[in-house]
C-alpha cells in the first residue's frame, strides 16, 4: 500500500462509543499512517448513563482477536464477568423448564466468554481519540467528503462517517431521510424487565450451582427468564452482582407508563410473573431488594436491515445501527464484531489510502452487511416470538440451532474457533 504524509491522511469519523464504534476505532488505528480516526459520543462521559449490562460472545471470539492489538487481546479475559473463568470447549448454556425445573437442553457454547459491558468498553477505548458530549445534529456531503455538525457547534470533516450509535441511530435516520419509515424501529408484542442486583448469599450460591455463568428458564405461560453473573470478582457470594432479565407477552392494558416510572411497581409485576417458576428462578426475582434500579421495555424492537445510499461510500452503518436484533439468542455482539472484522478485511485489500479505494472497500463491506444483517434480524425476530409461545417453543431457533452462527450467514461453516 502506498505511503502518505500525515497531511494527506484520510479522516474517518465514527459516531458512537459502544462496542461497534470503538472496535471500528481500533481497526482504523491499526492501519496507522494513511488513516486518522476519531470517535464521537453523545454522552458526557463513559459513565454518564447509570445502566450497565453484560453480554456473551459465542462464535466471534477469533474475530475479536482480528480487531485488537496483541496487547489488548491479552486483556480480554480480564473483563469477563468472572475474570477467573477460563474458556473451554465443553461449555454450555443450559435451558430449563421454568415451571418444573427440569433441564430442556444444554446449548453448546464452546469457548464462550461473557463480558461486563462497561469494563469491556474501557478496554477497547484504549489509545483512541474519543470525544464526549458530541450529539450529532446534521450531516452534509460533497463528492469527496462528509461533514458532521454536532449540537455543541463542533464541525468535523472527513472521508468517511460510520454510524455506530446503536439501534436508534441518527445516522440511519439521515440515510433514510427521504423515507423515514424505512429507518424506523419495529415492535414486537413482548415486554422486558432487567435489573442488576446482589442477592442473598445462599441464593447466589444456588444460582451458580445451576450454572456458574448464565441460564435460561422457559415457562408455559410465555415468560422467558434469564440470569447471568454480572460481577463475580468478590470472594463473598453476597457481593456478587447478577443480571436478572424477564420478557413476556404484553398488550396495551398493562399500565405501561406507570411501570416505566416506578421500579417497585415494575418489580411487583415481574414477581407475579415469576411466582409460578421453580426454585431458584422464582427466588431470583422475588428476592431482588426493593429500591433496586430496574429498566422496563414496553416493547422489544428490531430493525430489519435495508440497503442504504451511502453517497458513494461516504456514510455507512455498523452494529445495532445496521442490524438491530432482538436479544434472545445473544447474537448482537457477535454480529457487531463481525461487521468490524469484515470491514478490516476489505481495508487491508486497499491498493492505496485514497478516497476511491476507501469507497471500494465500503461497497464490499456493505454488500455483506446488508445480506447478513437482514437474515439475522429476521431469524432472531422469529426466535423471540416462538420462545414466548409454548406450543411453538420447541421450534425456536434457540432450541433448534442453539447459539451458533447460522449457515445462511457464512456459507456453511458454523464451527466456533476458540
Amino acid at each position: 500500500m502506498e505511503s502518505v504524509t500525515p497531511s494527506e491522511a484520510l479522516r474517518v469519523l465514527v459516531i458512537g462509543a459502544g462496542s461497534a464504534g470503538l472496535l471500528m476505532g481500533q481497526i482504523f488505528k491499526k492501519a496507522r499512517a494513511g488513516i486518522d480516526v476519531t470517535v464521537f459520543e453523545q454522552d458526557a462521559s463513559p459513565t454518564a448513563r447509570p445502566r450497565d449490562w453484560d453480554f456473551g460472545v459465542y462464535w466471534a471470539q477469533s474475530r475479536i482477536d482480528e480487531c485488537l492489538t496483541s496487547e489488548l487481546k491479552a486483556l480480554v479475559d480480564t473483563v469477563q464477568t468472572d475474570p477467573s473463568y477460563r474458556r473451554h470447549e465443553r461449555s454450555v448454556l443450559p435451558v430449563y423448564n421454568g415451571f418444573t425445573g427440569e433441564l430442556i437442553r444444554d446449548l453448546p457454547a464452546p469457548y464462550a466468554i461473557r463480558l461486563r459491558r462497561r469494563a469491556w468498553l474501557d478496554l477497547i477505548r484504549t489509545g483512541l481519540d474519543v470525544r464526549y458530549g458530541k450529539k450529532l445534529q446534521s450531516i452534509t456531503t460533497t463528492d469527496e467528503s462528509i461533514t458532521a455538525v454536532f449540537e455543541d457547534g463542533t464541525v468535523e470533516t472527513g472521508a468517511l462517517l460510520i454510524g455506530a450509535e446503536g439501534a436508534h441511530s441518527p445516522t440511519r435516520n439521515w440515510l433514510f431521510q427521504s423515507s423515514p419509515e424505512d429507518a424506523a424501529m419495529q415492535d414486537l408484542p413482548i415486554s422486558s424487565f432487567v435489573a442488576l442486583t446482589r442477592l442473598d448469599r445462599k441464593l447466589a450460591l444456588d444460582l451458580r450451582a445451576v450454572h456458574p455463568t448464565y441460564c435460561i428458564a422457559l415457562n408455559p405461560s410465555g415468560v422467558f427468564a434469564w440470569f447471568s453473573l454480572h460481577d463475580g470478582t468478590s470472594e463473598d457470594p453476597a457481593e456478587w452482582v447478577f443480571m436478572i432479565l424477564l420478557t413476556w407477552p404484553c398488550n396495551d392494558t398493562d399500565g405501561n407508563e406507570d411501570l416505566a416510572k416506578d421500579s417497585d411497581l415494575l418489580l411487583d409485576k415481574v414477581c407475579a410473573l415469576a411466582k409460578p417458576l421453580a426454585y431458584p428462578f422464582d427466588a431470583m426475582v422475588r428476592d431482588i431488594p426493593r429500591g433496586t434500579r430496574a429498566w422496563y421495555g414496553k416493547r422489544v424492537n428490531y430493525w430489519p436491515t435495508r440497503p442504504w445510499d451511502g453517497r458513494g461510500g461516504l456514510v455507512t452503518l455498523a452494529g445495532d445501527a445496521a442490524h438491530a436484533l432482538t436479544f434472545h439468542r445473544g447474537q448482537g455482539l457477535g454480529n457487531a464484531i463481525t461487521d468490524v472484522a469484515e470491514l478490516q478485511t476489505h481495508l487491508r485489500a486497499m491498493k492505496a489510502h485514497t478516497r476511491d479505494e476507501l469507497a471500494k472497500a465500503i461497497a464490499k463491506y456493505e454488500k455483506e452487511v446488508w445480506q447478513r444483517g437482514y437474515e439475522v434480524v429476521m431469524e432472531n425476530r422469529e426466535n423471540t416470538l416462538t420462545l414466548h409461545d409454548w406450543d411453538k417453543v420447541s421450534q425456536s431457533m434457540l432450541l433448534v440451532a442453539g447459539l451458533q452462527r447460522q449457515k445462511s450467514q457464512d456459507g456453511g461453516d458454523t464451527k466456533t474457533r476458540g
